[in-house]
C-alpha cells in the first residue's frame, strides 16, 4: 500500500517546485503567473505532505531525503515571498502619531461582484465604515441605482456603470478638482484618475481594476497598466495613491517593480496579509485589493470588514496626509 501511494508524494514535490518557481519567471503567461497568489496555501500543503511522508517512509534513505529537500526548497521560496508581510517585520509606512497635524483620508474598497444582489449588505458596510472615499468595482447600472442614496452623503462622484465586470463607482466627501476616465491598455477596461481637494492640498488617486490572469487574458495588459501609472507618478510631485482590486498580490515581481518605480509604500508590509479575496472560500484566499501611497501619508488603520455577498471582503484603509 505504501509503495502505491509513494508516487503521489513525488507529484506533490514536482508541483511544489513548479508553483514556487514559475511565478518568479518574468513571463506574461497566465497559467504560470497565477501560482504567485497562493503562497501561504502552497506552504501549508508542503508542510502537511512532508510531515505525512516522514511518518510513513524512512527519511534517511537518499531518494526520500532528496524528495524532502525538494519540499524544503519550494517551501522556502514561497515563505520568502510572504514573510515581509507578517506582523513584526519591517514596515514601509509609519503609523500616524496621536495628535499629529494632518488631514485624514479614509478609503473603502469593495469589489461588489457584479452578480451579487445583496445591496443591503454593501450599503451597511459603507455606512459603518464612515469612509471619506468609496471606490467600488464590478458595478453595473443595477448597482449604480441601488447605491443612489449614497450621493446624499457623498456629494462628489464619478459614476461609471458598465457590464462585463468593468464598472467603477467613485464617491467622495472631498471635492473633486478633476476626473479622468481612462483606458490605458484595453478599450473596454476603464480606470479613473481623480484629483481631490483635501483642505487645500490636491491629492491624486489612480483607481484601477485590471483584468485577472485567465485563459483569455495573459498578464500583458495588467503589467502595462501598472507601469503606465508608475511612469506618471514619477513625473508628478503631489501626494498620490493607487487603489483598487489589482488582481495581483503585493509580493509578485510585477507589483514590487511597480512600487519601486513609482516610489510607493505598501501599508500592509509588516502588519499582515489582509486577504481580501476569498470571502466565499477561505482556503483559496489572497490579498488582491490594495492602497499604495506616496510617503506624504502616515497610516491610521487597515481593516478587513465583514463579507457583503461578494467574493471579496471590503477593505478599509485610513491614512493621514502630513501637514507641509
Amino acid at each position: 500500500m505504501l509503495a502505491l501511494i509513494e508516487p503521489v508524494f513525488g507529484l506533490i514535490g514536482a508541483w511544489g517546485l513548479f508553483a514556487a518557481i514559475a511565478p518568479k519567471l518574468r513571463t506574461e503567461i497566465w497559467w504560470m503567473r497565477v501560482w504567485v497568489y497562493g503562497r501561504l496555501q502552497t506552504c501549508l500543503v508542503l508542510l502537511a505532505a512532508a510531515a505525512l511522508y516522514i511518518s510513513l517512509y524512512p527519511a534517511a534513505e537518499l531518494g526520500n531525503a532528496s524528495l524532502l529537500m525538494a519540499y524544503a526548497v519550494a517551501f522556502l521560496i514561497c515563505a520568502a515571498d510572504i514573510q515581509p508581510y507578517l506582523p513584526g517585520r519591517k514596515r514601509e509606512l509609519r503609523r500616524a502619531k496621536a495628535g499629529a497635524n494632518g488631514t485624514p483620508l479614509s478609503i473603502l474598497l469593495i469589489n461588489v461582484l457584479q452578480e451579487n444582489e445583496d445591496h443591503t449588505a454593501v450599503i451597511s458596510r459603507i455606512r459603518d465604515s464612515h469612509a471619506d472615499v468609496l471606490f467600488l468595482s464590478e458595478t453595473n447600472a443595477r448597482w449604480r441605482d441601488a447605491l443612489s442614496d449614497l450621493e446624499k452623503d457623498y456629494p462628489h462622484t464619478y459614476l461609471l456603470d458598465k457590464e462585463d465586470h468593468n464598472g467603477l463607482l467613485f464617491y467622495s466627501r472631498y471635492p473633486i478638482n478633476q476626473a479622468q476616465e481612462r483606458y490605458f491598455c484595453q478599450d473596454h477596461v476603464p480606470s479613473l484618475t481623480m484629483d481631490i481637494d483635501m483642505a487645500g492640498s490636491e491629492v491624486r488617486l489612480y483607481c484601477i481594476h485590471p483584468r485577472p490572469p485567465r485563459p483569455r487574458d495573459d498578464t500583458q495588459h495588467l503589467d502595462d497598466e501598472l507601469m503606465i501609472v508608475a511612469d506618471e507618478l514619477r513625473e508628478q510631485e503631489r501626494p498620490a495613491l493607487v487603489i483598487g482590486d489589482f488582481n495581483e498580490v503585493g509580493w509578485s515581481w510585477m507589483v514590487r517593480e511597480f512600487k519601486q518605480h513609482a516610489g510607493l509604500c505598501d501599508p500592509k508590509r509588516g502588519r499582515g496579509l489582509y486577504n481580501s479575496y476569498g470571502a466565499k472560500n477561505p482556503f483559496l484566499a489572497w490579498p488582491l485589493d490594495h492602497a499604495f501611497v506616496t510617503r506624504d501619508f502616515d497610516l491610521v488603520t487597515i481593516r478587513r470588514l465583514r463579507p457583503c455577498g461578494s467574493d471579496h471582503y471590503p477593505m478599509l484603509f485610513g491614512f493621514q496626509l502630513r501637514s507641509v
